[in-house]
Parts: structure tokens; C-alpha cells; sequence
């Protein structure tokens, strides 16, 4: 049976289509859902974001990605994909990536209509036949969020508002160096890296402890959603009215679900994101 979108939804938090490191394609055999990775140091390729830019890459390569492919040479065939372009983009602008985990980066959410499997690598969420959501969080995002929480609490104590630390809450520069730091256990293999490690598609052998393959034979419909929905349900309508209910109650977003960035002055939402709902 063919897949069949029933509703699909990208959109960047700041409202530009530009900026949106959300990407979202289907193809006659896959339906892949790609997050890129925002770099905290601002840097570009080809004249997009590196995460637009990994998100890009990943979606051309899932378009040349044989039918009958398996999860673990599909996800090599998108690394090398982001390595390849990423390097020759690269020197064309005379720029230079420091170290492996520098390079343009992203989650990966993917359904095989051959296979009737969904692979992912990172925190994208799925849902099949309206069951409970299937999330993934990395073990440091929690100490991340614990921190920035205690911050922005300090500054209240001190006076401040939620309408002042909207405006420059602060913690951008208290956790980027700390973020970037630990960028280190992406696709870490070393035992010192447990639980810290993730697998993202970022141009480097993805371990196969990060690649994880869901059985997918008894789908009717599934629905992809990447983490810039807190919450995911059953039809867009839904998943929609929640974020807006939790950016009402809580846009600094350090009560409800708690994340490592609000939403700043003059964007959406907290993040970029994207849901696509289909039958297979």
C-alpha cells in the first residue's frame, strides 16, 4: 500500500522559512522527518544555517536511498551524504570544521514502507495507531533545564520579570559553553560516555547503539513530530493547541516542560518544528 500524508506541518520559531532547521520528506518507499542541530556559534553553510543545512542534506539523501535498504546502511548513506557536501561546501567558502562534532548536524526520524519499520537516531517522536507517544530524551538535556530553571528563579528572587528575562533571560551564554562542550558524545563509542552519548547524523559513523529500528507491521497510521512539540498527540489540532497552551502559560518554558531556550522576542515558538501524519 502507498503512503498517504493526512496532514503535514513545518514551521520555523522565528517565523522565517529561511531559519527553519525542520525538514520533512516523503518519497514513494520512506517518509523522513530531519531536525537539524541550531549552532550556538552562528555558523553557515551555502548561505543557511549548518542545522538547515544538515536537515537539507539528510532529505536529498533519503531521495536516493534504494527501496529495500536497512537501518543500518541507510543511516550510513546519510552521514556520508552530510560529510561529503558539508566538506566540499566547505573549502568552496574556505571554512574549516575544528573537530567532528562541529560539523552540520541532525536528528533523524524515518519510516521504510519496504522494511514496515521506523529508524531514528536522536529525539524525534512517533506515535503509531494513536497509541502512547514514543519520545527520546538525552540523559544531559535534563541537567541543562535544571540549570537554566535555577537561573531564571534566581533572577526573579532578584526582581526581574517574566516580561524582562523574555526580553534576555540570560541563559544563552550561561549554557552554551557547557552544550558545546559535551558535544563530545555525539556518536561517542568510548565507555566513558555512557549515559551521556547520542548518535545524530553529522557526517560521522553513527554506533549502532544510537540507530534504533521499530517494528512497524501492524501500522495503519503513524504520526513523526520532532522536540519543538513538548507534547505530541493523534492529529495535528491537538498537538498544536498544546504548545500554544503551554507558550500562554509558561513562554519561558522552565515550568511545564522544561527546555534549554523560551521563546524570544518576536518568534513563535521555542523551537522549530515539524508533524506529518499518514497511513501506510
Amino acid at each position: 500500500m502507498a503512503i498517504k500524508v493526512l496532514e503535514s506541518f513545518c514551521q520555523g520559531k522565528a517565523g522565517d522559512a529561511r531559519l527553519n532547521e525542520d525538514k520533512i520528506t516523503v518519497t514513494a518507499d520512506f517518509v523522513g522527518l530531519f531536525d537539524g542541530a541550531t549552532s550556538r556559534r552562528g555558523l553557515t553553510l551555502a548561505g543557511v544555517t549548518i542545522g538547515r543545512f544538515a536537515a537539507e542534506t539528510s532529505c536529498d539523501a533519503l531521495t536516493t536511498l534504494p527501496p529495500d535498504a536497512t537501518a543500518r546502511a541507510a543511516i550510513n548513506h546519510l552521514s556520508e551524504a552530510v560529510a561529503s557536501r558539508a566538506r566540499i561546501t566547505a573549502q568552496s567558502e574556505d571554512k574549516t570544521f575544528e573537530e567532528v562534532w562541529h560539523y552540520p548536524a541532525a536528528a533523524a526520524l524515518i519510516y521504510s514502507r519496504a522494511r514496515k519499520e521506523i529508524w531514528r537516531v536522536a529525539d524525534s517522536t512517533f506515535m503509531v495507531n494513536g497509541d502512547k507517544p514514543n519520545m527520546r530524551f538525552f540523559a544531559q538535556e535534563k541537567t541543562w533545564c535544571d540549570l537554566r530553571r535555577a537561573w531564571l528563579q534566581a533572577e526573579m528572587v532578584r526582581g526581574k520579570t517574566v516580561e524582562d528575562l523574555l526580553a534576555n533571560d540570560g541563559t544563552w551564554d550561561l549554557l552554551s559553553p557547557l552544550i558545546g562542550n559535551l558535544k563530545v558524545f555525539a556518536n561517542c563509542d568510548h565507555a566513558m560516555a555512557h549515559p551521556y552519548g547520542y548518535g545524530v547524523i553529522n557526517g560521522s559513523h553513527v554506533p549502532d547503539r544510537y540507530v534504533e529500528v521499530f517494528d512497524a507491521s501492524n501500522a495503519q497510521e503513524i504520526v513523526f513530530a520532532s522536540d519543538g512539540y513538548p507534547e505530541v498527540f493523534p492529529t495535528l489540532e491537538e498537538t498544536e493547541t498544546a504548545l500554544k497552551n503551554t507558550l500562554r502559560e509558561d513562554p519561558l518554558m522552565m515550568r511545564l516542560h522544561p527546555q534549554v531556550k523560551g521563546v524570544k522576542p518576536g518568534w513563535e515558538s521555542y523551537d522549530d518544528r515539524s508533524y506529518i501524519r499518514f497511513k501506510v
